[in-house]
């Protein structure tokens, strides 16, 4: 559906809505959505969909079958960004552990060829 949008301010490839929570009486639905970008992008996007939520509700009319169209509220789910920063930094010290691990190694082995070298 964010294709068929036409505000250039919500890029498709950047946004994705992450999950949707409607309640039992299907009156309304709150759209998680996340986008990639700065602060200020996630701002006009989100504001943005806001702006459009009459042109989305009629699509998703379309797309489902419901007497009632649920009211959509577009929220920012920083959850996914919390995930995809959670995941760098354990990318990151993953990395530094394998570094201090070749170091390692390589000074064991240093100090073993010594220590051959001293034996013959």
């Amino acid at each position: 559906m964010l294709h068929r949008l036409s505000d250039p301010r919500i890029e498709p490839a950047r946004t994705s809505v992450t999950r949707v929570d409607v309640p039992a009486d299907l009156l309304t639905a709150k759209v998680y959505v996340s986008v990639m970008g700065d602060e200020k992008t996630q701002r006009q996007t989100i504001d943005a969909l806001r702006r459009a939520r009459g042109r989305v509700q009629s699509l998703v009319n379309r797309q489902v079958d419901l007497r009632n169209v649920p009211r959509l509220e577009f929220i920012l789910d920083t959850k996914f960004k919390k995930t995809m920063e959670t995941l760098r930094i354990i990318q990151e010290s993953m990395e530094e552990i394998h570094r201090k691990e070749a170091r390692r190694q390589a000074e064991q082995s240093g100090e073993n060829q010594s220590t051959d070298d001293e034996n013959c």
